[in-house]
């Protein structure tokens, strides 16, 4: 178990922490209790913060278009659109993480 193990954490060193364009991933370790493995869950973060300000810019910059005024009103926004960009640029991340480690092996 302690090879596997060891084995998983040189493979996720060298295949994913040292690689620049793959930041932001997180690695769940999991031993197998039947067999000598480690199987590792690699998660892609994205910080929600930074989108809720990109959705507020673009609701805010399409108010002013529209209605030609800087009064917005946060209190009847639905937040479907932020939804859908998180779920999008996750799909992406996680689209563009799955390719740079499949390359590297």
């Amino acid at each position: 178990m302690k090879d596997a193990y060891l084995k998983a954490c040189k493979w996720y060193a060298t295949n994913v922490l040292s690689k620049d364009e793959l930041h932001n991933i997180e690695v769940m370790y999991e031993k197998d209790k039947q067999s000598p493995t480690v199987t590792l869950h690699l998660f892609a973060t994205l910080y929600e913060q930074s989108l809720i300000d990109e959705h507020c810019d673009v609701c805010k910059s399409a108010h002013n278009a529209l209605f030609c005024s800087s009064n917005t009103n946060c209190e009847w926004c639905k937040i479907h659109g932020y939804r859908n960009r998180l779920n999008q640029k996750m799909s992406i991340k996680k689209e563009y993480y799955r390719e740079k480690i499949k390359r590297n092996l």
